[in-house]
């Protein structure tokens, strides 16, 4: 069975040039892909320099907004190594960089390590006892991504009807809504997928992305992700965004951390 979020981040081409078409199904609103998106297209393409090694880590600089359409996604391997190889991507648009990652990859070994230190999850709901954030709003706006995840959130969330938590923190579980089973090529866009966790504090907010950065720790389990999004450092305009997943063994996956522009 072929699952959606594969065939809308599969790029062709060789020799540091490769396309890929992004379409309006990860979209924020009617036109606007995800940033998350867009940075998996790029990761698929900084991928195939290096198959036999993971991706440990990589940023994101969102230099502009992506659109739906055709984009070119210019490669450089920046280095390679035994250990670690890192490669810079440049994706864009009519002619236009949209977006610049420089990711690293290792050797597997290096994942499949023992956790001497791990960051335990907090113990929540579960999913059953959640509630789903699928949302007219969002569908009115074009935020055609909330139909591709099956996000479940704390009542207590806004963003199903609650009073809000008190402070800038989503706590809750995701999993593609087709069944697709999350894998290290997911992880840098699950961290990406929820709404804003400052909403939470103050009310219906946009956070366009600047920068994200995600370390991914291990390959997930089968079954639902586990994600706290918290928001700490709030200035005028600016809020940095971190976010930890969890695999449905209680795994720490992978962890990251953004800084946005805000405005209600």
């Amino acid at each position: 069975m072929g699952y959606q979020f594969d065939a809308d981040t599969a790029v062709s081409g060789d020799d540091g040039r490769w396309s890929a078409t992004l379409t309006d199904d990860w979209s924020i609103a009617s036109g606007v892909p995800n940033g998350g998106y867009l940075f998996a297209v790029a990761l698929a393409a900084a991928g195939q320099v290096v198959p036999e090694q993971r991706l440990i880590t990589a940023t994101a600089h969102y230099v502009r907004p992506g659109q739906d359409g055709p984009a070119d996604l210019a490669v450089e391997p920046v280095k390679r190594g035994r250990l670690t190889s890192t490669v810079a991507v440049a994706l864009n648009q009519d002619g236009k960089e949209r977006v610049r990652v420089v990711a690293t990859y290792g050797d597997p070994a290096l994942q499949d390590a023992p956790v001497e230190h791990p960051i335990p999850a907090p113990a929540i709901a579960s999913p059953d006892e959640c509630r789903s954030t699928h949302s007219e709003l969002a569908l009115a706006i074009g935020a055609t991504i909330a139909e591709r995840f099956d996000y479940r959130v704390l009542p207590v969330s806004r963003w199903v009807g609650g009073e809000g938590p008190g402070e800038a923190r989503i706590d809750g579980w995701i999993r593609f809504a087709d069944g697709r089973e999350p894998d290290l090529a997911a992880l840098p866009f699950f961290v990406d997928a929820f709404p804003p966790a400052l909403g939470e504090l103050v009310g219906p907010v946009t956070v366009p992305t600047l920068e994200l950065t995600v370390h991914v720790r291990k390959q997930p389990a089968p079954g639902w992700v586990q994600a706290r999004i918290e928001a700490r450092h709030i200035a005028p305009g600016l809020v940095e965004e971190d976010a930890y997943l969890w695999d449905s063994t209680g795994e720490l996956v992978a962890l990251s951390r953004q800084l946005g522009l805000w405005r209600p």
